[in-house]
This record gives structure tokens, C-alpha cells and sequence, in this order.
């Protein structure tokens, strides 16, 4: 360490190696910082990804699953002794198809609100 000889004329030796280590430390955090941020965003997104494919495997039998419960339910309602029972349970199983297509319904004109909305804010913005 004869480069920093001049250096000890004006703070100890101790004083200045701890310095010296400080900064090496915060310098070499700041040329890595990036780096770790952007494999650490990769990585992120690849396993996001593998998420992603893995519920978009899943979600055709989840759905398929979803619906029978939901017919077994039904026909679990409906199943009562008397008279009207094929009744009861064309009416449950009626009502239960149009329920489900009022929320389509409901959830098309939303999403075309929302369209007609946006195209309405294109035609102020400026490029």
C-alpha cells in the first residue's frame, strides 16, 4: 500500500482502509445493481409465463368441472317426492341457463361501453 502513503499523512490507516472497503462495496452494488435487476425481471417473467401456460392447460377441465357441480347441485334441488318433479327440475335447470346468459349479456355491453368509451378519448388525443 505504498500509493496511499500521502494519504496517511492526513487519516489513519484504519480509518481510511474502512473507508476504502465502503466504497469498493457501494461502487460494486451499483455495477450489479442492474444487472441483478434484469435477471431478476427475467426470471420473473419466465415464471410467470409457466404459470400462465400452465393455468391455460388447466382451465378447460377446471371450467367442465365447475359446470357439472353446478348441474349436480341443480339436479340435487330439484330432485323433491311429488307430483311436478320433471317440472321442477326443467324450471331449475331453465333458470339457471338464463342467468347465465343475462351475465354474458351484461358482460358484452359492458365491454363494448368501454370500446365506445375509448374511442371517444382517441379522437381528443393528440400523437
Amino acid at each position: 500500500m505504498a500509493a496511499f502513503d500521502e494519504i496517511y499523512d492526513y487519516v489513519e490507516k484504519d480509518t481510511f482502509i474502512r473507508y476504502f472497503r465502503l466504497s469498493i462495496f457501494i461502487f460494486a452494488y451499483l455495477v450489479f445493481r442492474k444487472y441483478y435487476s434484469n435477471w431478476a425481471a427475467k426470471k420473473q417473467s419466465d415464471h410467470q409465463a409457466r404459470l400462465d401456460a400452465l393455468e391455460k392447460e388447466n382451465k378447460p377441465e377446471q371450467e367442465r368441472i365447475a359446470k357439472e357441480q353446478e348441474l349436480e347441485l341443480l339436479e340435487s334441488e330439484s330432485k323433491e317426492f311429488g307430483w311436478g318433479k320433471k317440472t321442477r327440475r326443467n324450471v331449475k335447470v331453465t333458470e339457471h341457463v338464463l342467468n347465465d346468459i343475462a351475465a354474458e349479456q351484461n358482460l358484452r355491453n359492458q365491454s363494448f361501453y368501454n370500446a365506445q368509451e375509448d374511442a371517444d378519448i382517441e379522437e381528443l388525443l393528440e400523437d
